[in-house]
């Protein structure tokens, strides 16, 4: 795992070596093992490397093939043994024995097809002098970040924001419509950054910057595939599934570092503990975090398998310093990024760096084997549509009554699941997901400030997502997940979190080869009476603790509203109220302190609303004086 960073100079000028160094040593954290720049004329490529496989000189970067292409990559490739083999048939010969020049062969030997062949998570970029190219790709379901700006005669790219900022080309105005699209939906979706002019290249695609005419070519290449259901027996299902799984454990536990697992105490890191233990090789190092209050504590759970599986386990209570944590929050995720959940994640990921360098995770369960409500909703609501108007009507006429009645947050859920049960498929999504919604960002803007409504702009995203799951509703809100709240949200979120303290992550659930397995999964055998995950938690009886496989799912949540009306309610009022300017040139502050009141008054948990806004005033801070 490593961070990678290039400048490509399209006037045909020389690409200045300290300002590569600058931008390499700006990613310092995410590869604190070993550093390296190369210029070619106008092109210049720079890598930090945290060193996984072959920790020789040999597999140092950039990297140089005898064709004169040049790789700097991120990431692992899974499948590079194999590939290794097929090219030695070929007669190809190699100086390393890490994954790194097996992908720089696997270019010069297919070009940028070679991509389609790829196992892993991966960003990389070939600087390819004979078809005067610079060739970059994402690995398929994004866990590997690549952001770039294109300003004027220069194009530069990095693995984070903070390397392309060194550069004085770089943009540097606020994008607001991407800032409000944040307020929605907690993180800023792609290829927005939340910087007029600096994007994300998004998952599964690649770009092709024509050296001569400076042309950029986006391309997907690969996408969440979508099977007719398969006519299998529960048993072959379970069958497939362990055998795919297993070996994708196998794989990501190939290292010649330390290498251990987070585990919640859910049924998904459960399970990559139980495969690593089969695999073998001794007690596995495992990492929980919980909170001092029990409805929010998984521990426990967590403690249940540990012990199960004899693992050498390491719990962890979560106490963090908000005040002192937000500024290092926003420093490391760089863009506007809210989720909640990134707080434990950090410090869960510091933990684990003390014993391992590579982590297990179990991200990617929900999305294979159906395990979120709003994926019922997707099934109930077809039929709820059906339903006569003044039913419709009738039952949120009740809705509302409770929820003037109640003030409280399950009043509120109720109001506006029953509102989002007649509205299109791609709004009823967002509709879901959201945090603040169109109406209450308007409400919280200055005058003249245009609030460009995020369902408007979402919607053909989500709708040609949703066209890639077929016509099982299902199924197609997967699909959503993937190209949204999955690439943009959980990902980025371990990533970042994992990357700032030098900690590699991987996913075995989010192998490519398990998803296309499971899109064959009829989803009578997702989800049966009721029960979401069914085939994965009859696949994992008797295998795990039946009190983890058949408990009802529940997310690790801090608790946030207990801190805002208590022990942090003065900071919150303190932050939000003396904001910097550039938080008051979008937004009213008079309606940001009624909102607050609102808040503070009702039994409404808006905790979330409360942290994105403080998020994006410490954002704000700490970008605005840089502008």
């Amino acid at each position: 795992m490593c961070g990678i960073a290039g400048i490509i100079r399209l006037d045909g000028s020389s690409v200045d070596p300290g300002s590569l160094d600058r931008l390499t040593d700006a990613v310092s954290h995410r590869g604190p093992d070993g550093r390296g720049t190369r210029v070619a004329g106008s092109v210049g490529l720079g890598h930090r490397r945290l060193a996984i496989l072959d920790l020789t000189e040999c597999a140092a970067q950039p990297m140089v093939g005898d064709s004169g292409c040049a790789l700097t990559f991120n990431g692992e490739i899974y499948n590079f043994k194999e590939e290794r083999a097929r090219l030695e048939g070929k007669g190809v010969r190699f100086r390393s024995t890490g994954d790194t020049e097996v992908l720089l062969k696997m270019y010069e030997d297919e070009g940028p097809a070679c991509v389609a062949r790829l196992e892993g998570m991966f960003a990389f970029a070939v600087h390819d002098p004979k078809r005067g190219i610079v060739f970059m790709a994402r690995d398929r379901m994004g866990k590997k970040p690549l952001k770039y700006f294109h300003a004027g005669k220069t194009f530069a790219f990095a693995s984070e924001l903070k390397a392309l900022r060194s550069l004085p080309e770089c943009p540097r105005e606020f994008d607001r419509a991407a800032i409000l699209r944040f307020l929605t939906l907690m993180y800023v979706p792609s290829p927005d950054t939340g910087f007029v002019g600096i994007r994300k290249l998004p998952a599964a695609h690649s770009l092709t910057l024509d050296l001569a005419t400076g042309a950029e070519t986006i391309q997907r290449y690969w996408s969440p595939p979508v099977s007719e259901p398969l006519d299998l027996s529960e048993g072959e299902w379970i069958e497939r599934i362990d055998h795919t799984f297993n070996d994708a454990v196998r794989k990501r536990m190939v290292s010649d570092v330390p290498v251990g697992a987070f585990l919640s105490g859910g049924i998904d890191s459960g399970a990559v503990v139980a495969a690593m233990t089969a695999i073998g090789g001794g007690p596995v190092e495992t990492f929980s975090i919980g909170s001092e209050d029990p409805r929010m504590n998984e521990l426990p759970d967590a403690l249940l398998t540990a012990r199960k599986f004899g693992t050498n386990h390491h719990p962890i209570v979560v106490e963090p310093n908000l005040p002192a944590m937000l500024p290092e929050l926003a420093r490391a995720y760089e863009e506007p990024f809210a989720d909640p959940s990134s707080i434990p994640t950090m410090l869960v990921a510091r933990a684990a760096r003390e014993r391992v360098t590579v982590a297990l995770n179990g991200d990617g369960g929900d999305e294979n084997f159906a395990g979120y409500v709003r994926y019922r909703i997707a099934a109930f609501a077809d039929g709820w549509a059906t339903v006569p108007g003044p039913v419709h009507r009738l039952v949120e006429g009740g809705a509302s009554l409770f929820h003037l009645l109640k003030r409280d947050t399950f009043s509120m859920r109720c109001l506006r699941f029953e509102r989002s049960m007649r509205l299109p498929e791609s709004a009823r999504y967002l509709e879901t997901l959201s945090f603040f919604s169109e109406a209450e960002v308007r409400s919280l803007l200055r005058g003249g400030v245009d609030p460009e409504p995020t369902g408007r702009w979402y919607a053909d995203r989500v709708r040609d997502a949703s066209a890639r799951g077929g016509t099982d509703p299902v199924r197609r809100a997967m699909h959503r997940d993937y190209d949204t709240y999955l690439a943009d949200d959980l990902l980025p979120k371990v990533d970042v979190a994992t990357m700032a303290v030098g900690l590699e992550a991987r996913s075995p659930f989010l192998d490519h080869r398990l998803l296309e397995l499971t899109a064959g999964i009829p989803t009578t055998l997702l989800i049966r009476g009721g029960v979401r995950k069914w085939i994965q938690r009859r696949w994992l009886s008797g295998v795990l603790p039946d009190d983890i496989v058949w408990k009802k799912k529940r997310g690790f949540r801090i608790p946030l509203d207990a801190w805002f009306r208590g022990p942090l309610a003065s900071w919150v009022d303190e932050r939000l109220l003396s904001a910097p300017p550039a938080f008051y040139e979008m937004f009213d502050r008079a309606a940001i302190e009624a909102f607050l009141q609102e808040y503070r008054d009702s039994r409404m948990d808006l905790s979330d609303h409360v942290w994105a806004l403080l998020w994006l005033c410490e954002w704000m801070d700490q970008y605005a004086a840089d502008r």
